[in-house]
């Protein structure tokens, strides 16, 4: 890729994104479903299971022990979105007419991708608010930070599994598949119960979900414990779903307008 198309393909993502973010404004119905889930799972989930927090999970408040639960699941809502637009671009004609003009044809991706990392800041934000809200003392600079990367790469990484699924369903139906795969990676992993309280099934399905990585890091951060021996399987996990579900993404661009 030259340095000229390179620069057109940044400039038109950058306007994919810009047009997917104001989208919360003119289609306020897409985006509050993504904002109130992780708030009703951060209300909902330390209600439900605040006798959790006798046993040892790190924290004696079960409020704590869900709110990185909620900023990831919150990235993931944000992924999602980004294939529901995508979704509704094509039904609607938008992406047939981007493909038709000079516009790189990563820049469709591109857009999008960028816009779930910066839907999910605005959701971990207003989790963060919440939990403060709550009671939780906010970790210091170091651990918000890593709270909200590893939430951005989670949105990213769905955002790269909703759009491949949207390029080859083409239509916002297919809207319950994405959710699916997201809602059973993030609930088969740490998302209720550390792995030293998991038993049977889950508990290994739990080892192996790069999920449970990511989350383990992030609760780190929140307690203000975040060392490199659980920093690094998160990135290895980030890197993984990127590749994994990035080439899912692009395989499926690539056959856009050839079926």
């Amino acid at each position: 890729m030259s340095s000229r198309t390179l620069q057109r393909t940044v400039s038109v993502s950058g306007m994919l994104a810009w047009r997917s973010l104001i989208l919360v404004r003119r289609m306020p119905s897409v985006f509050i479903p993504s904002l109130v889930m992780p708030l009703f799972i951060l209300v909902a989930t330390s209600g439900a299971f605040h006798g959790i927090s006798a046993l040892p999970i790190g924290t004696g408040s079960y409020l704590a022990f869900t709110l990185p639960f909620a900023t990831v699941m919150g990235g993931g809502f944000a992924g999602i979105n980004a294939g529901m637009t995508l979704a509704r671009d094509i039904e609607g004609g938008f992406v047939d007419r981007l493909i038709s003009s000079p516009a790189p044809r990563l820049s469709l991706v591109a857009g999008p991708f960028t816009a779930a990392a910066m839907r999910s800041i605005f959701t971990t934000t207003v989790v963060l608010i919440a939990g403060t809200i709550g009671g939780i003392a906010p970790p210091g600079l170091t651990g918000t930070l890593a709270i909200y990367l590893l939430a951005a790469f989670f949105a990213m990484s769905t955002a790269c599994w909703s759009m491949g699924v949207a390029l080859r369903a083409r239509t916002v139906q297919a809207a319950p598949l994405m959710q699916l795969v997201v809602f059973v990676l993030v609930f088969t992993s740490v998302a209720y119960a550390p792995r030293a309280l998991q038993t049977g099934w889950l508990r290994h399905v739990a080892d192996w979900n790069p999920v449970t990585h990511i989350l383990e890091a992030s609760r780190a951060a929140e307690f203000e414990t975040l060392s490199w021996t659980l920093l690094w399987p998160a990135i290895v996990s980030i890197v993984i779903l990127l590749g994994v579900l990035g080439a899912f993404a692009l395989h499926g661009l690539s056959r856009l307008g050839k079926d």
